[in-house]
């Protein structure tokens, strides 16, 4: 009901803007002009009550479907490299699914990291993965993963898997992508939960010499 109310005043101040025009032009002009904008008035009331308010009603719907629209795009999985500086916490997770092969590792399963420069650089890293061209050639994969969980404040963003041998893919950026031996990755995550010095060997775990 506001948009008809503003759209009457508009007419309503252009009405009064021509009538204060003719005061300056002589009395015969302004007679014969107000004779017109009487006419004028008549007009604009007559469609006032038919065009405006289906037209408004238009409008309305586009208007509030902008926000949910921003909202569906927010709850994606993609929403980490668009919070990147905002980033303050990460899960570090490793899933074995062969656990047969009795890798050993030389960090803890499960990590926490809470420095925000560490998280934003791990999450830096995976941001700037290339994704996965042509046919490739993968190394043997041993079955090892990390779950990968970044939180800002109090928002959780869904985790992101990456494969630490094989064709080392990344799930949960949008497309998938490849955390190829020459990126950064594995340096910064290593250095992050605390590793020495970090390589992709130092996630995909050494087998243990048999007894």
């Amino acid at each position: 009901m506001l948009v008809p109310r503003k759209r009457t005043t508009d007419r309503e101040t252009t009405r009064t803007g021509r009538t204060g025009g003719t005061t300056h032009t002589g009395r015969a002009t302004g007679t014969v002009l107000a004779g017109l904008a009487a006419v004028a008035t008549a007009a604009t009331v007559a469609a006032c009550g038919s065009s405006p308010a289906p037209g408004t009603a238009g409008k309305a719907p586009s208007q509030s479907g902008s926000p949910s629209g921003g909202a569906t795009l927010q709850a994606s999985g993609s929403g980490v490299c668009g919070a990147v500086p905002k980033l303050t916490a990460l899960a570090v997770h490793r899933v074995n699914q062969l656990p047969q092969n009795h890798l050993k590792f030389v960090f803890p399963a499960t990590d926490t990291v809470t420095s925000p420069a560490q998280v934003r650089a791990v999450a830096t890293s995976l941001c700037a993965l290339p994704q996965p061209a042509g046919s490739i050639a993968c190394p043997m994969d041993n079955g090892v993963t990390y779950q990968l969980t970044f939180t800002e404040g109090s928002t959780k963003f869904p985790a992101i898997t990456a494969e630490a041998s094989g064709c080392g893919i990344v799930k949960g950026l949008g497309k998938p992508r490849r955390a190829v031996p020459a990126t950064t990755l594995w340096q910064h995550l290593g250095l992050a939960i605390g590793i020495p010095h970090p390589s992709e060997n130092s996630f995909s775990g050494a087998q243990a010499a048999n007894s």
